[in-house]
């Protein structure tokens, strides 16, 4: 089973998921392939609203790219009305 650790290769994992270039996604969101390519190599932390744009680019919720995982479900118990 692979993991991917960091936000860096899950962004490269979508991308190449994609069938995106570095390039092409760079020009997308409005930064260079140089940028976008430190971010996929874990050098640099982008910022909120450039993760939000690769998301949107690569058509996959925020949630998914930065690796959250939906709250677990809460199960109700009920206790049984005694009768008595």
């Amino acid at each position: 089973m692979t993991m991917v650790a960091n936000l860096g290769q899950r962004i490269r994992q979508a991308r190449e998921q994609a069938q995106m270039s570095q390039v092409e996604l760079a020009r997308r969101i409005g930064i260079s392939a140089n940028a976008l390519c430190s971010i996929e190599a874990g050098e640099t932390d982008p910022r909120v609203s450039r993760v939000v744009a690769i998301a949107r680019e690569l058509h996959m919720s925020l949630d998914a790219l930065v690796g959250m995982e939906p709250p677990a479900k809460r199960q109700r118990t009920r206790k049984a009305a005694s009768v008595g």
